[in-house]
């Protein structure tokens, strides 16, 4: 009985088992939905929005094929916020792929432009990340209904014209994973039970003894109900069915655990939620990130997308360095840091004594603060060190984009004070508004900032702003103020006469809000120098700089020198009882002449 019983649970375990294997395979539905469009234009970008990307729930797997037959035409593949990746585009016509509900079909809508071309859109520091193939591309993302896909050749020849999205779909069934562990289960019992079956017939079935005869004893009288021998066999019989009726209890019991956690919709996740991040990963396995869907003002950057600028920015500048070419620069400096960079170039060139090159550092990002923004231009605010040494310089660097199609620029590369404390800051994935030159916002506006700093250092505690700035712990002013200058003044002799002049410059003014409503501000001020002799027949020897910048060893005149500072201040807000203070700056010569003679 326990055989027929083993056999039994055997045959339905592999009946289960086979059941739930062909619902997983042969009677599964399709992995996918496939979409295609066909397009027949001329527009040289095809754009995707999230919308249709979000169409059904999983994650998108987009295929471009150029179907022009050039060998080697390209295909680029490039994402970003739908706000960026349409500024970037337009005046441009391009074509739109949208999805039709009602049909579930894509389909394409032309888009007039006066343009009939793109620059090339490799190298964009727009792009959340970026993709090109030769003859196709294929990429695969999580993408929110914010996250726009952009697809080009090469700027000038239109788009490739056939495009391909799918979604994946859940095609397994609950039901599949209870048979296979219902039929897992009953082929365990079925095994038990059938070593039991075979042991007790090995046990029944095996070799006997020899009995020796003994004394005939009489036999028992049989009871009303049958003999003991049927008692005994109905008595196993009544186990063996307890046994058999265990089995599908225990075997619930146990599958009763194997069913799978709910989900969403398909086992992804559901249309029109908000997620915190893009993953990309095409064939290349790349990743990027992006912000999540919102209205209104977006951080300019995001910080992966922050690291490959910061990166881009410090190689070309080493390059430029290694080179001593200031023309290297104009694609990644800006002003003021284009005009000094460009200066210590000269100096370098005379003398590779001479000249202040601070190394432009990619990484450690210590501090990013993207101004929240969704116009151009943008300003992107960062404390990058040079190391990951605790003593290592580190510089408050201040990166513009003036247009969507041109790349961000170093506007402002200072070295921060060893000892300055920098207020706390919005995350990088919040960002900080920029405010006006003349906002009222904070203690001092950021113009008065720079005009009445520059007051103090040619004043001293006469000026006025006197009290509005700690200068206690201030080492510029204690180089350039009154302090400072008189000790040069000394330096010179009683022959020479010296005076100075600082004045802002017409730099912009660079400041975004920190987290306790205070603000960091970046500015210019301008010292120029003049230096005469007092007797008649005298002459003046040129300094190494400024014979460099003059190739005049000496003049009866006397010589001009013109510096630069580049300042970052932390300014408290309204009512707070703390001043404003310097936390990082730096001085640099950048032009020097001869002064023209004095007309009697």
């Amino acid at each position: 009985m326990r055989l027929v019983s083993a056999i039994l649970i055997l045959l339905t375990s592999i009946m289960t088992l086979g059941a739930g294997i062909a619902l997983q395979t042969v009677w599964a539905g399709p992995e996918s939905i496939v979409k295609s469009v066909q397009l027949d234009h001329t527009a040289p970008a095809v754009l995707i929005d999230g919308e249709t990307l979000t169409a059904y729930p999983g994650r998108q797997t987009i295929t471009a094929v150029d179907d022009q037959g050039d060998p080697e035409a390209g295909v680029v593949l490039v994402y970003g916020r739908t706000t960026d990746v349409l500024a970037w585009v337009t005046p441009a016509r391009f074509t739109a792929v949208r999805h039709n509900d009602e049909t579930g079909e894509l389909y394409a809508v032309p888009r007039l432009g006066e343009d009939s071309t793109v620059p090339n859109p490799l190298g964009s520091d727009l792009w959340l990340e970026q993709y090109r193939e030769t003859d196709a591309v294929r990429t695969s993302l999580t993408a929110h209904s914010g996250i726009t896909v952009a697809i080009f050749a090469d700027g000038e020849r239109a788009a490739p014209e056939s495009i391909q999205i799918s979604w994946p779909l859940d095609n397994v069934s609950p039901l599949s994973g209870v048979l296979v562990a219902l039929g897992i289960v009953a082929m365990a019992i079925g095994f038990v039970v059938l070593g039991l079956a075979l042991t007790d017939v090995r046990r029944r079935r095996g070799p006997r003894r020899k009995i020796s005869v003994a004394p005939k004893r009489r036999a028992p009288r049989r009871g009303p109900y049958g003999s003991r021998r049927g008692a005994t066999g109905s008595a196993r019989a009544r186990r063996m069915t307890r046994s058999i009726a265990t089995i599908p209890l225990l075997g619930i019991a146990l599958a009763g655990g194997c069913v799978a956690p709910e989900s969403g919709q398909n086992g992804a996740d559901t249309p029109g939620s908000a997620l915190d991040a893009v993953e990309i990963n095409g064939e290349g396995a790349a990743e990027g990130e992006a912000d999540e869907d919102q209205a209104g003002p977006y951080p300019a950057v995001t910080t992966a997308q922050f690291e490959r600028i910061m990166a881009r920015v410090a190689n070309d500048v080493t390059l430029a360095d290694q080179e001593l070419d200031a023309q290297l620069l104009t694609p990644r400096l800006a002003e003021p840091s284009l005009s000094h960079r460009s200066s210590q170039y000269r100096l370098r060139s005379w003398d590779e004594e001479l000249g202040q090159l601070v190394g432009i550092p990619a990484e450690p990002i210590r501090l990013l603060v993207p101004q929240q923004t969704d116009s151009w231009p943008r300003t992107v605010v960062a404390v990058v060190q040079d190391g990951a040494e605790i003593n290592a310089p580190t510089l408050a660097v201040v990166l513009r984009q003036q247009t969507p199609r041109e790349n961000y620029q170093l506007a402002y590369s200072t070295l921060l004070a060893p000892d300055a404390t920098l207020p706390a800051v919005p995350p990088a994935d919040v960002g900080s508004p920029r405010l006006a030159r003349d906002s009222k916002l904070v203690s001092l506006s950021p113009e008065e900032t720079v005009s009445l700093y520059g007051d103090v250092l040619r004043r001293g505690p006469d000026s006025r702003a006197w009290l509005e700035f700690d200068t206690l712990t201030d080492d510029l002013y204690a180089l350039v103020g009154p302090d400072g200058r008189q000790l040069r003044r000394e330096s010179l002799g009683s022959g020479l006469e010296l005076s100075a002049e600082i004045v802002p410059t017409d730099y912009p003014i660079v400041a975004l809000a920190t987290a306790d409503s205070g603000a960091l501000v970046f500015g210019t001020l301008q010292e120029t120098e003049q230096v005469r002799p007092l007797e008649d027949g005298a002459t003046i020897n040129a300094t190494p700089s400024v014979r460099a910048l003059t190739d005049l060893p000496s003049s009866a005149d006397g010589f001009v020198a013109r510096y630069e500072m580049q300042i970052v201040w932390y300014v408290p807000p309204i009512g707070s009882e703390e001043r404003a203070r310097v936390v990082g700056y730096g001085y640099l010569l950048v032009d020097a002449d001869e002064l023209e003679p004095i007309e009697e």
